[in-house]
C-alpha cells in the first residue's frame, strides 16, 4: 500500500473516532437536559405542570392546564395519570404528555445534541398544549418560567380553537365517536359568530367568566341584529354550551352560568314543505337531458325513499352496500350522527333508478350542486303551488310566500320520506328506526302533517264509528 493509502486510512479512522466522540457528547448533553411532569399543588387544585432544564440555569416551566382530581392517581415515576382515573379525559391527557416528550426528544436529535433554546421548547409546548404567555424572570441567567393558569379567567376563545383542532381528529371522550361533519361545521360557524361579536364590541377576547347572563343577552341581540333565524341562533347557543361543557369536564373553569335556564337554546317549529307521492311522481317522470340534472334528481329520489340524512346518503352513493334476504334487497348503512346501523328495504323507485346505472347507483355529486339543480327540476315538474311559512328572523316574525319549488332542498327528501311513510300507515317506531329520531315528540315536530288531514286519516278508526 502506498503512502496515500496509509494517509486515507488514517483520516478514515480519525473521522470514526470523531463520530463516536460526538455521539458521546450528544449523550452527555441529553443527560444534562431533563424534562418532567409533576403535580403543582394550589390551594384547591393540583395542576399537572411541565418543567424542562438544560444545565443549571436554563429552565422552562409551564402548567399544562390539566387538573388532577385525586393526588393518589398520579404516578410520579412514570409521570402520568394512573388508569382508570376519576379525572375526565385521563387517557387523552396522558397522550398529550407523551406527545410533548416525543416532540422534545425529536428536537434534541434534530439539533444534533446542541443546546435547544427555550424559545424552541416554548414553541413545542405551545403546539401541544396551546399558546403560552412566556416571560423571562432572569435574563442574565437565561431563565424562563411560565404559568398558564387553569381557571375562569382563562381564554375561552383559545380553548374553542383547540377544541376544534383536537376533536376534528379525535373521538369524543363522552360519546366515544368522532364529531360529525355537520356538528363540526356548526361549531366552526359558532366560532365565527363569536369572533364577529368580539370585533364589533371591540373586546380583546372572551374568557370563561365572561359567559354569563349579560353575554347571553348581548350576543343574542347581536345575532338578531344580523337577521339570523331563531332556530339558527339556538344552534349557535347550543354549540357554545357544548364547548363550555367539555371545558368544565376537563377542569378548565368552574363557571356554570351556561347551565342555567336563561342560557337557553331557543327553537321554533317552522312549517318546512314536503313533497307528496303525486309530486314525487311528477319529478320521477320528468324528462331531463342533462346528465348532472338527471343525477341530481335520482339522488334526491333515493333520499325521498330511504329517509337518509344527506351526509349519509352521499356517503352511501360513494360506497354503496347492499345486502340480500330472500328475494329482497336492502340498503345497509351506519348513520354518522347516531352510529346506529340501519337496514332499509329497496322499493320499486330505487330499483328503477338502479336500472339506469347497470344495477348500481348514480355517481356522487356535491350537496350544493344538487340543491342548485333541485329548484329548477321542481320548477320544470310544475311543483309551483303557492307555499308560505313563518319564522322568526332578527327577532321579528316574517312570513315567506313563494312557489313551492323555491323551498325545496336536499333536506326535503328526508322530511318527505318521514311524512309519506306516516300517511301510508307505517308504525311510527318503524319510521323512527330508519330516520334515527330519538323521541316521538321530536318526530312529530319534524313531520308535516296537517291537522285536518290527520283527523281525516283517523276518522275510519272504530272508535269514531
Amino acid at each position: 500500500m502506498d503512502s496515500s493509502g496509509h494517509k486515507n486510512g488514517h483520516i478514515f479512522r480519525l473521522k470514526k473516532v470523531l463520530i463516536i466522540t460526538l455521539k458521546f457528547i450528544n449523550q452527555l448533553n441529553f443527560l444534562a437536559m431533563k424534562t418532567k411532569f409533576y403535580l403543582r399543588k394550589g390551594t384547591q387544585k393540583m395542576s399537572i405542570t411541565f418543567e424542562f432544564r438544560n444545565g443549571v440555569k436554563t429552565k422552562f416551566r409551564a402548567s399544562t392546564g390539566f387538573i388532577l382530581r385525586n393526588e393518589k392517581e398520579w404516578d410520579s415515576v412514570k409521570q402520568k395519570i394512573k388508569l382508570p382515573s376519576s379525572t375526565p379525559n385521563a387517557s387523552l391527557i396522558n397522550a398529550k404528555l407523551s406527545e410533548l416528550n416525543s416532540s422534545i426528544d425529536k428536537l434534541f436529535y434534530d439539533y444534533g445534541g446542541s443546546d435547544v433554546s427555550l424559545d424552541t421548547i416554548s414553541s413545542a409546548f405551545d403546539t401541544v398544549f396551546g399558546t403560552t404567555k412566556t416571560a423571562s424572570k432572569n435574563k442574565n441567567a437565561c431563565f424562563l418560567e411560565e404559568e398558564v393558569q387553569s381557571g375562569n379567567n382563562s381564554d375561552f376563545l383559545q380553548y374553542y380553537d383547540w377544541f376544534l383542532d383536537f376533536y376534528s381528529l379525535n373521538n369524543s371522550p363522552y360519546t366515544k365517536k368522532p364529531l360529525t361533519s355537520g356538528t363540526l361545521r356548526t361549531l366552526k360557524n359558532s366560532r365565527t359568530m363569536l369572533k364577529n361579536y368580539i370585533d364589533e364590541k371591540k373586546l380583546k377576547t372572551l374568557y370563561f367568566d365572561d359567559i354569563n347572563r349579560q353575554f347571553y343577552n348581548d350576543f343574542v341581540m347581536f345575532l338578531n341584529k344580523n337577521k339570523y333565524s331563531k332556530n339558527y341562533i339556538g344552534t349557535i347557543i347550543q354549540k357554545i354550551k357544548t364547548v363550555m361543557g367539555y371545558a368544565y369536564e376537563e377542569g378548565k373553569h368552574t363557571n356554570l352560568e351556561y347551565k342555567k335556564n336563561y342560557f337557553a337554546k331557543m327553537t321554533e317549529v317552522v312549517n318546512h314543505p314536503y313533497l307528496d307521492s303525486k309530486e314525487l311522481s311528477q319529478i320521477e317522470k320528468l324528462e331531463l337531458h342533462q346528465e348532472e340534472m338527471s343525477v341530481s334528481r335520482d339522488i334526491f329520489l333515493i333520499g325521498c325513499n330511504t329517509g337518509l340524512r344527506i351526509g349519509d346518503l352521499l356517503s352511501f352513493i360513494k360506497n354503496p352496500r347492499l345486502i340480500k334476504n330472500g328475494e329482497r334487497d336492502f340498503i345497509e348503512i351506519k348513520q354518522s350522527k347516531t352510529a346506529n346501523p340501519v337496514v332499509i328495504p329497496i322499493n320499486s323507485t330505487i330499483v328503477n333508478i338502479m336500472a339506469k346505472y347497470n344495477g348500481g347507483f348514480p355517481p356522487y355529486l356535491h350537496q350544493n350542486i344538487i340543491n342548485q339543480n333541485l329548484k329548477l327540476i321542481c320548477k320544470r315538474a310544475k311543483i309551483d303551488t303557492p307555499y308560505e311559512y313563518s319564522r322568526t328572523e332578527g327577532g321579528i316574525t316574517i312570513k315567506h310566500a313563494n312557489p313551492k319549488y323555491k323551498f325545496i332542498s336536499t333536506h326535503t327528501a328526508r322530511r318527505s320520506f318521514c311524512t309519506n311513510t306516516y300517511y301510508s300507515g307505517m308504525a311510527v317506531q318503524d319510521i323512527m328506526a330508519i330516520s334515527g329520531h330519538k323521541t316521538e315528540k321530536v318526530f312529530y315536530n319534524y313531520i308535516k302533517v296537517d291537522v285536518l288531514d290527520n283527523a281525516t286519516r283517523i276518522a275510519d278508526n272504530p272508535f269514531f264509528k
